[in-house]
């Protein structure tokens, strides 16, 4: 899930309240989240939104299943090409709500994908701003298949974001390892670092900030340049 926004797009958003539910569904075999619903079309939402689907719905929904695999065979890489298309609605055109249809068609395909649970992640943390059920979803797609060498990066800042940097500190120290040539992970924990209390390290961390997207980091750059003192 590589190549976000800045993390100054996501902080200027309007906040919007989601309801806590605890009730706990079994999403794939071993695999269970909490029921979160959200105010929006159901396919607009992680799971269909919980649902309960008409007959006429679950044969739609096998009618396109049985079409997309009878043009690409393998579940596992169905659903990899749903989870892209709504990586790509997602980053390269800010369409959320189509990138969480895709990623429900993903999640009819082959639900023990870690993409899905990584898209659904950003989902809800960007449009709804449920920050508590993102980090429950970034945990499970860390469990699945296939995680994206990204994961870790978005996962930690989404925690700084939702104001919890000492636990996104650990997740972004291992995302430059994960991703070292990438520069928003690199200016990510420079920030968790800052916003945990230790000025020195996060300027020695600022100045080590480089590799792809360094363009769109410059902002926050120069933001963490100020408020520490660099």
């Amino acid at each position: 899930m590589k190549r976000l926004i800045p993390l100054l797009i996501w902080l200027a958003a309007a906040t919007i309240s989601a309801p806590a539910q605890a009730q706990n569904v079994e999403v794939a075999p071993g695999v269970s989240v909490s029921r979160k619903t959200y105010p929006v079309s159901a396919n607009e939402a992680p799971f269909f939104n919980f649902a309960e689907k008409t007959e006429g719905q679950k044969v739609a929904d096998r009618k396109l299943v049985a079409a997309v695999l009878e043009r690409v065979p393998d579940r596992a890489r169905a659903a990899g090409t749903a989870i892209e298309a709504g990586t790509r609605a997602f980053l390269g055109e800010n369409d959320i709500a189509t990138a969480a249809k895709r990623f429900n068609q993903a999640y009819l395909l082959d639900p023990q994908q870690s993409g899905i649970y990584h898209g659904f992640a950003m989902v809800v943390a960007t449009r709804f701003k449920d920050f508590v059920y993102a980090d429950e979803l970034f945990r499970v797609a860390a469990r699945m298949k296939s995680p994206s060498p990204s994961l870790r990066a978005d996962h930690g800042r989404m925690l700084l974001i939702a104001g919890r940097p000492a636990e996104a500190k650990p997740l972004l120290e291992q995302a430059v390892k994960d991703t070292p040539d990438w520069a928003v992970p690199r200016m990510n924990l420079a920030w968790a670092t800052l916003q945990s209390g230790n000025r020195e390290e996060s300027c020695r961390l600022a100045a080590q900030v480089r590799g792809e997207q360094m363009e769109n980091v410059e902002g926050d750059l120069a933001l963490l340049r100020q408020k520490a003192g660099c």
